[in-house]
């Protein structure tokens, strides 16, 4: 779909790649300099088939057939369609995101202290982050689980530098006695990578292409949302998989996953009730998901109210996992599709309670990049064609250049 006349001025396209648990989106995006969001030209999202059991090499393979897929559309209609909006205009950028369980976020921290004042120059910064790095690429290969999933770091970033205590931009004129700097490794599996690089050079050859696990372009986009320096806890809700990264002081400190996700859900859903896994899967998606409860028998529904709560009893244990002694913030922001963020939030909501004894703020990540960067019109068009809002973490990713530059493609 397209909303805007383009004009030859600063406008890059290219090809936005997410690569989830369960599925793979693709998408054309242009990004006007002069406009605050991205515009999504085409898109398609292959879903890796509903199975009543999962195994990680099962869906390991559907994703690969849904990546192959979401790329031929890409060839044959995401090109036609490009052509209709923007005639002539080439395809010129290629950015994958990959979430979990494909993909893993590290983060390191190293200390530096002498007794006597030190100059904080970018030659002693550069060596603290290859100690950082040096330590992500050991850790690997001491990691039997991670030899045996074929990981490879595709993408670093320094996400702080401090000095004294306080954030520092280096500049060689710093004085200090101790010196900290935070850098985030994006780790994926390699059959996908070079999944991406055949397709690459059969579909989108000359493309500039960059890499990233999905919790990072997240984590950067909700930061110009919050208010700085803020605790908070960011969760990604895919198709098979939980994925949450913990925010300390505006820092991503810790990222982990568990292999539970709507389509599990929505599995044991249809168990209980004997309806189709696409029924039951749509009963998450329902406004009036109360009512829909209330026309089940009394075992029915009581087997589906089980559920919800095992599902949060799940997700109270994950949120226990905070890479650190404190427990998870009371600011939690909520990622997934528009018609499905309500009832994950709620769900959400109560796992984190449940892990605090506390109540959470929670927050639907779509619904807030809606507001924030999109006029009233667009918003309107993207929910009237049924626009595939999981996306715009990604397209919004894309859209901010300096975003892109913070990062060293590996």
């Amino acid at each position: 779909m397209g909303f805007f006349t383009f004009k030859k001025n600063d406008i890059r396209y290219g090809v936005v790649v997410d690569i989830g648990s369960g599925s793979v989106v693709v998408s054309i995006i242009a990004s006007d300099i002069e406009k605050p969001y991205p515009e999504i030209i085409w898109s398609k999202r292959e879903y890796s088939p509903l199975r009543k059991s999962f195994s990680p090499t099962d869906a390991a393979k559907s994703v690969m057939t849904s990546l192959m897929n979401a790329l031929m559309s890409l060839d044959g209609e995401g090109r036609k369609r490009l052509q209709e909006v923007a005639k002539g205009q080439t395809l010129d950028y290629l950015q994958v995101t990959v979430a979990a369980p494909w993909s893993y976020t590290v983060t390191k921290t190293i200390s530096y202290k002498q007794e006597e004042t030190f100059e904080v120059t970018k030659t002693l910064l550069e060596e603290l982050l290859r100690t950082a790095s040096k330590k992500v690429e050991e850790e690997m290969l001491e990691n039997e689980k991670v030899q045996d999933l074929g990981l490879s770091i595709v993408a670093k970033t320094t996400l702080q530098v401090i000095a004294n205590g306080y954030p520092i931009t280096v500049t060689g004129k710093q004085k200090a006695n101790t010196l900290k700097v935070i850098q985030a490794s994006s780790v994926a599996q390699e059959y996908l990578l070079d999944a991406i690089d055949d397709a690459r050079d059969k579909i989108l050859p000359g493309t500039e292409l960059s890499q990233y696990s999905f919790m990072l372009p997240y984590f950067l986009v909700i930061q110009e949302i919050v208010p700085p320096g803020t605790d908070y806890c960011l969760v990604d809700l895919t198709y098979e998989a939980t994925e949450i990264g913990i925010v300390r002081e505006g820092i991503l400190t810790y990222c982990t996953h568990t292999p539970y996700g709507a389509f599990t859900l929505a599995r044991e859903i249809a168990d209980a009730i004997s309806v189709p896994l696409e029924e039951a899967y749509g009963y998450l998606t329902n406004e009036e998901l109360s009512e829909f409860m209330n026309t089940l028998s009394e075992t029915k529904k009581e087997a589906v109210e089980n559920i919800f709560l095992n599902y949060q009893i799940h997700l109270s244990e994950l949120f226990k996992e905070t890479g650190d002694e404190l427990a998870i913030p009371k600011r939690i922001y909520v990622h997934g599709n528009l018609q499905t963020e309500p009832f994950f939030n709620a769900q959400v909501q109560a796992a984190a309670k449940m892990a605090t004894k506390m109540p959470h703020a929670t927050y639907n990540v779509t619904g807030e990049l809606l507001t924030k960067n999109f006029p009233t019109e667009v918003t309107q068009s993207l929910k009237e064609a049924n626009q595939d809002t999981a996306l715009l973490i990604s397209a919004q990713f894309f859209h901010t250049r300096e975003y892109r530059e913070r990062f060293e493609q590996l």
